[in-house]
């Protein structure tokens, strides 16, 4: 932790609290010192009493009730300077709690790999982002949730790292139309091999209804990887092996069909990325062993 950033911290409220004890504060200068507060990471949650005396300073300011205005001011000011002090003293703690916390939470983070590591990274990049702007109280209070985070997150690995063996295989859906008329075929495949490679078919064939008929194949292929009980399928390519339409003219009782071009496309923005739950994949699909 940088006790530069903690001295200039204290040494700007300290500097704020003597100046605001030789006048009397106006209804800008408080407002001014709150955000001040804000801005050094203060949570609202703190600061209720002092934006209710600044409500009420502003409205009886806005009337013309000066009586009224006078005592809030006075509360006000009380209580601004009673909570920069106490802020002072809290600025002074937080540097020894914040690098305490911080080789705590870095050991825990030595427990986590793949998405479990990565989202413990993005939580520190967002803390580390607080304590740069100098933001000490907000930061500490961000890393206090993160360390109950990484709980969280060894956790999910521990599930993960259980599951993974489970999730390997080739995972068949096929469902076929409720309605007998219609013999409409639709197939799901999602191939999860060892390596973290993703193969993913699906198609769909058949009547579908009294006027329409579908015909039509994707495969898809990239990568896969677990977080929890949640396997996230990364698509990196897609192809569109056959899409057929089949419309019935009502008037001549002939099939009209429509077709649309094969393509073989590249993804890197993660648009075509998707998850699927363990209990998911054991509830709808049939599980097949598969070759790495």
């Amino acid at each position: 932790m940088n006790k530069q950033l903690v001295l200039l911290s204290i040494v700007v409220l300290v500097f704020s609290l003597l100046f605001s004890c030789n006048k009397k504060i106006t209804v800008e200068e408080a407002r001014e010192r709150i955000e001040g507060l804000v801005a050094r990471g203060v949570p609202e949650s703190e600061m209720s009493k002092i934006r209710m005396y600044l409500f009420n300073m502003e409205s009886a300011k806005s009337t013309g009730n000066q009586g009224p205005y006078r005592r809030y001011r006075s509360s006000l000011d009380l209580a601004l300077n009673e909570f920069e002090e106490r802020m002072v003293v809290l600025l002074d703690e937080s540097g020894p709690i914040i690098d305490s916390l911080k080789e705590v939470v870095e050991e825990k983070k030595g427990n986590l790999k793949g998405l479990h590591l990565e989202a413990a990274d993005s939580l520190l990049a967002a803390f580390d982002s607080l304590v740069k702007t100098n933001q000490l109280l907000l930061a500490r209070t961000r890393l206090e949730q993160y360390n109950l985070k990484m709980d969280t997150l060894i956790t999910m690995q521990n599930v993960a790292d259980s599951l993974r063996n489970q999730f390997v295989g080739a995972w068949v859906m096929e469902k076929e139309s409720p309605d007998r008329r219609f013999n409409v075929v639709e197939r799901t495949e999602i191939h999860m091999r060892r390596d973290g490679t993703l193969y993913i078919m699906e198609s769909k064939r058949g009547r579908t209804s009294e006027s329409t008929r579908e015909d039509w194949e994707f495969r898809s292929t990239g990568t896969w990887d677990l977080k929890g009980d949640i396997a996230y399928h990364y698509i990196e390519n897609e192809k569109r092996i056959r899409q057929n339409f089949h419309t019935l003219d009502p008037q001549t009782g002939r099939w009209r069909k429509e077709s649309k071009p094969a393509y073989d496309s590249t993804f890197t923005d993660g648009s075509r990325d998707r998850y699927a739950a363990y209990s998911a994949l054991k509830e709808d699909y049939r599980k097949f062993p598969i070759r790495n």
